[in-house]
């Protein structure tokens, strides 16, 4: 057994800002094969887990619970019972962990956890924090939420997605000015390939340094909630159900439903885009219907008619 330590990807970004859609892209190439996957969920109902299991088999997830503060030591035992399931041969072998945290996480404890953790600091490497900002929001979002500029002053790789959907030029500038250390590239329709992400981690000027403090509360206050959607919907309907649950709060959509052409479908949605995505869904589907993050502890009370939240 190698006493080398096991490499890590930290992939970091704002809700909706198209982390998931990258990361199962990378997780195909030959170099992440046998990668162990990590991934910080908020709301009950595991979404981005299903969306990847596709693409690696050793998934692991850490789920309603934000992992930058009250799930840092969820992180911490799940890195551990990786290590050892590894050794003990209980699971199949990885040579590197890649970490999704959730959209609203403040990844510097995460960071500062690898250099300060005696275990994590044996047995495993930070080897890169990779940051996404959408271009139809991202600039706006960076002006108010501490945690989307957290992310962007972390990363060693700034990746602006959604570029064919605006003009990614705006948000390059204000990425420049909070990170002017992080590499920097654009990204259209998850195009972006792992090989070129590692070229940026070679030329970067190495891993963000941990803060000397983690002072980090929520200051975000965000709510999720879960609607059901167990009944097969028409499209016009689907649609009809999704505006009735947006409001100036509302910060992300994502979800499974089954439509009534006899599939189940992926719906997405973030602030700054102009619609909802749906896509074929296949493999074992969470509980249908939609994960709603909104900003504010009230957005929890809210209701939507002809629906019953209590679970």
């Amino acid at each position: 057994m190698s006493s080398r330590r096991i490499s890590v990807w930290l992939v970091t970004g704002y809700l909706g800002s198209g982390k998931t859609t990258l990361l199962k892209h990378w997780l195909r190439d030959p170099a992440l094969a046998d990668a162990a996957l990590v991934v910080n969920e908020i709301g009950e109902v595991g979404f981005d887990d299903r969306l990847l299991a596709s693409a690696v088999d050793s998934a692991m997830l850490l789920s309603n619970n934000c992992v930058c503060c009250t799930g840092l030591p969820g992180l911490e035992e799940a890195l551990t019972e990786l290590w050892w399931d590894r050794l003990y041969r209980r699971r199949p072998t990885f040579s590197s962990v890649v970490i999704e945290t959730t959209g609203l996480a403040d990844p510097r404890p995460i960071i500062q956890a690898f250099g300060t953790v005696p275990f994590l600091q044996q047995r495993y490497a930070l080897a890169g924090v990779l940051a996404t900002a959408s271009a139809p929001a991202g600039l706006a979002l960076i002006e108010a939420q501490a945690e989307a500029r957290a992310q962007i002053e972390a990363a060693d790789v700034l990746i602006i997605t959604k570029v064919d959907q605006a003009d990614g030029a705006p948000l390059a500038a204000a990425l420049r000015a909070l990170n002017p250390r992080a590499a920097l590239v654009s990204s259209a329709q998850a195009s972006l390939a792992w090989p070129q992400v590692c070229a940026l981690l070679d030329g970067a000027a190495g891993a963000a340094p941990a803060p000397s403090h983690a002072a980090h509360g929520h200051h975000h206050h965000a709510a999720a909630r879960f609607v059901a959607m167990d009944a097969a919907l028409s499209a016009t309907a689907l649609r009809a159900q999704i505006e009735a649950l947006r409001d100036d709060r509302l910060l992300r959509i994502k979800g499974v439903v089954a439509l009534d052409d006899g599939q189940r479908y992926t719906v997405q949605w973030a602030v700054g885009d102009p619609d909802i995505t749906l896509a074929a869904f296949a493999g074992q589907a969470p509980a249908l219907g939609l994960t709603c993050i909104s900003s504010g502890p009230a957005a929890a009370q809210a209701a939507v008619p002809g629906h019953d939240h209590r679970q």
